[in-house]
């Protein structure tokens, strides 16, 4: 069941554009979003993050699981849309990171699928912040019968 976003966390931050859809429904996604989905480019899928002090390391930087989680929420999302599965399981996710995410960063996630089977969806993802590279992703997701 899906539990209803919180009106709290369907403020539009800075620098995202009109459309973008808040995805972070209750549990776990409620407290490390608000994860936006932004529209589509083509068949790239695009979702943001505005990096937000909880994100933050004790080092000042955003802490690489944010990033791992952001990787994974977009790319689980444009798995089921891909699929149209009601949901996908990640199987394997590799993260490789580029650049620092600071303080007040909107990221993006650019979301491609690049192989499907029948069971089996594989994406890869960069995590952007503008033009710079923050962090390039690839996984496997097993997609539900």
């Amino acid at each position: 069941m899906k539990r209803p976003i919180q009106t709290a966390m369907t403020i539009l931050p800075p620098g995202l554009p009109e459309g973008a859809e808040n995805i972070s429904r209750g549990g776990f996604n409620h407290y490390v979003g608000p994860i936006w989905r932004l529209p589509a480019d083509g068949e790239v899928r695009r979702f943001a993050l505005a990096v937000a002090d909880k994100h933050m390391n004790g080092s000042g930087g955003l802490h690489g699981g944010m990033i791992m989680t952001f990787a994974d929420i977009s790319m689980s999302q444009t798995s089921r849309a891909a699929t149209g599965a009601p949901s996908c399981s990640t199987v394997s996710l590799t993260c490789d990171f580029v650049g620092p995410g600071k303080l007040g960063d909107v990221l993006e996630s650019r979301v491609r699928v690049t192989r499907q089977t029948r069971t089996m969806v594989f994406l890869s993802a960069d995590i952007m912040c503008g033009d710079r590279v923050v962090a390039v992703a690839t996984g496997l997701w097993r997609i539900a019968s």
